[in-house]
C-alpha cells in the first residue's frame, strides 16, 4: 500500500536518520554556539567522566533550543510556548514568559536584554532580569517548510508540512543590531534598543538557519537552496551560492543548519547530503563532501586542522581535514544526529536522536561516556529494543496504531531525542531534550 511505503520511508529517516589547538577561539555564553561565527568551543574544563545529574527542569513541551547564560541565569525556549529563565546553580525557575507559539529559537543576550523568535510570528526583546517585555517586532508570519509529495508521501499532488523543520532562526547581535531569519522568507535586521527595522533582505524560501557574521557580511542559508552573503550594514547582496535542488519529493534540498566561520572559510551542511567549504569573502567553492544521502542539518565544529560533523541517516560522526575535506576519522554510531556538536577541552559533546548525550575524544572519536535521557529510559511507546535502539518493526506497528492521533515524529521524539546543542560552563553541560526536560550534568 502507498501508506506502508510512506511509513517505511519515514521509518528509515527516523532510525537512520579553527585554528591551532593552542590558539582556538572560544565561545561566550550569550548567543547560539557562543559567538557570531558559531565556533561552538567553550572556555571550560571538560565535564567529569561519568557525570551525574546536577538538576533537571521539566517543561510541557519539547526543548529544541540551546541555552544562553548570563550571570547566574540560564535561558532556553520550549514548544510549550515559553521562554524560561532558571537559576543556573539549582535549576529553580526564576521567571517564564509565554508567547502564542512554540519557542524554537535559541535566545541571545546583550546589555541586559534577551532576544528570541516565536512560532507566533513575533520577535521578542525582554528584560533579562525579570522577563518583562521591552518591545516586540511582528514579521509577516511563521511557518514550516512544505512541499508536494514531500519525502515520497502520498498522494503525490498533496502538500505536506515538513515535520523535520525543527528550529527557528536564532538571533545574532552585532553593532547594536539584531540579525535573524524568518519563515516569511525575509532576513531581518532590527535596532536592538528600539525594535525598529533597519533593513530586510527578501529570499524565495523560509529562513530558519541562524546567521553568522564576519568580514562585514552576514551569512545565512535557507529553503531557497542558497547560502547568502549580505552586507551587514546595508543589506545589499554580496554573493550567493546554490546547493542541491530536489523538486520531486523535496528530500535532498534546503539549508536548515547554521554556518560556521573559521579563518577565511565558511562551512555548512545541507539536506542535499553535502558538507560545503566556501571562501567566505568570494563565495567560491573550495571543496564539498558527499554524505551518502544523509542530511547534514547541524553546524559543524573546527578543532585544530579538523572539521567535525554528524548527520541523520548516515549515523556517523565524521572528522575531515578542514582545508581539503579528506577524511581524518569516522565513528559509526547507532543513531542519527540533529544537534550540533560542541567542544570543551579535548572533548566533543554530541546529542543523539535516540536520546543520548555522548562525550567523545575530539582527537580520535573514542567514546568517553554516555548519558541517557528520561525519554530513552522510559520508552513510552515501546519502540526500542534491548540495546535501546529503535526497532523498525515495533515502530511501524505503533505508527499504524496511532495513525491520525500521533504523528510519526511525535512517536520517535518520545525517546528523548536531543536536537538541542549543548553548552558547557564550569565543567557542567546544559542541554534540552524532546522528553521535555532541560538537563544539567556535572
Amino acid at each position: 500500500m502507498k501508506t506502508n511505503f510512506t511509513i517505511s520511508l519515514l521509518v528509515l529517516l527516523f532510525t537512520a536518520g579553527f585554528y591551532s589547538c593552542s590558539a582556538q577561539p572560544t565561545a561566550v555564553y550569550t548567543t547560539f554556539r557562543g559567538d557570531a561565527s558559531h565556533t561552538g568551543i567553550y572556555p571550560s574544563a571538560e565535564v567529569n567522566d561519568n557525570p551525574h545529574l546536577k538538576w533537571k527542569f521539566k517543561t510541557n513541551g519539547y526543548v529544541h533550543t540551546s541555552a544562553a547564560i548570563s550571570g547566574n541565569n540560564i535561558y532556553f525556549g520550549s514548544t510549550d510556548s515559553n521562554l524560561y529563565c532558571l537559576d543556573i546553580n539549582s535549576g529553580n525557575l526564576r521567571w517564564n514568559y509565554k508567547t502564542d507559539g512554540a519557542v524554537n529559537s535559541s535566545p541571545a543576550i546583550e546589555n541586559g536584554m534577551l532576544y528570541f523568535a516565536s512560532h507566533d510570528g513575533n520577535f521578542y526583546a525582554l528584560n533579562a532580569a525579570n522577563g518583562k517585555v521591552k518591545w516586540t517586532f511582528k514579521t509577516l508570519g511563521e511557518k514550516r517548510f512544505s512541499g508536494k509529495h514531500l519525502h515520497g508521501q502520498e498522494p503525490a499532488d498533496s502538500l505536506f508540512v515538513d515535520q523535520w523543520d525543527f528550529w527557528l532562526s536564532s538571533p545574532v547581535i552585532y553593532h547594536n543590531k539584531i540579525y535573524f531569519g524568518s519563515g516569511d522568507g525575509n532576513f531581518y535586521v532590527l535596532d536592538a534598543a528600539k525594535g525598529t527595522e533597519v533593513w530586510h533582505f527578501h529570499t524565495d524560501g523560509i529562513i530558519h538557519s541562524s546567521p553568522a557574521i564576519a568580514f562585514g557580511n552576514v551569512y545565512f542559508g535557507g529553503w531557497d537552496t542558497y547560502m547568502h552573503a549580505v552586507d551587514a550594514e546595508t543589506g545589499k547582496e554580496v554573493w550567493k551560492f546554490q546547493t542541491g535542488v530536489d523538486t520531486v519529493i523535496h528530500n535532498q534540498t534546503g539549508i536548515t543548519g547554521s554556518v560556521l566561520i573559521s579563518g577565511d572559510m565558511l562551512y555548512f551542511g545541507c539536506r542535499d547530503s553535502y558538507l560545503y567549504a566556501l571562501d567566505a569573502k568570494t563565495g567560491k567553492l573550495v571543496w564539498k563532501k558527499f554524505n551518502d544521502r544523509g542530511w547534514i542539518s547541524l553546524t559543524p565544529v573546527v578543532y585544530g586542522n579538523k572539521l567535525i560533523y554528524a548527520s541523520g541517516s548516515s549515523q556517523r560522526l565524521v572528522a575531515v581535514d578542514k582545508m581539503t575535506g579528506d577524511s581524518v576519522y569516522q565513528k559509526q554510531m547507532n543513531t542519527g544526529f540533529f544537534a550540533s556538536p560542541t567542544i570543551a577541552g579535548e572533548t566533543l559533546y554530541q546529542g543523539e536522536f535516540n536520546g543520548v548525550m555522548t562525550a567523545l575524544n575530539v582527537n580520535n572519536g573514542d567514546i568517553k561516556w554516555r548519558f541517557e535521557t528520561d525519554g530513552l529510559k522510559n520508552d513510552p511507546y515501546g519502540i526500542l529494543d534491548a540495546q535501546h535502539l529503535v526497532d523498525q518493526k515495533k515502530f511501524q506497528e505503533v505508527a499504524e496504531k496511532y495513525k491520525g492521533k500521533r504523528s510519526f515524529l511525535d512517536i520517535r521524539l518520545s525517546t528523548g531525542s536531543i536536537i538541542s546543542s549543548p553548552v558547557i560552563k564550569n565543567k557542567v553541560i546544559y542541554f534540552g531534550s524532546a522528553d521535555g526536560n532541560f538537563y544539567a550534568l556535572e
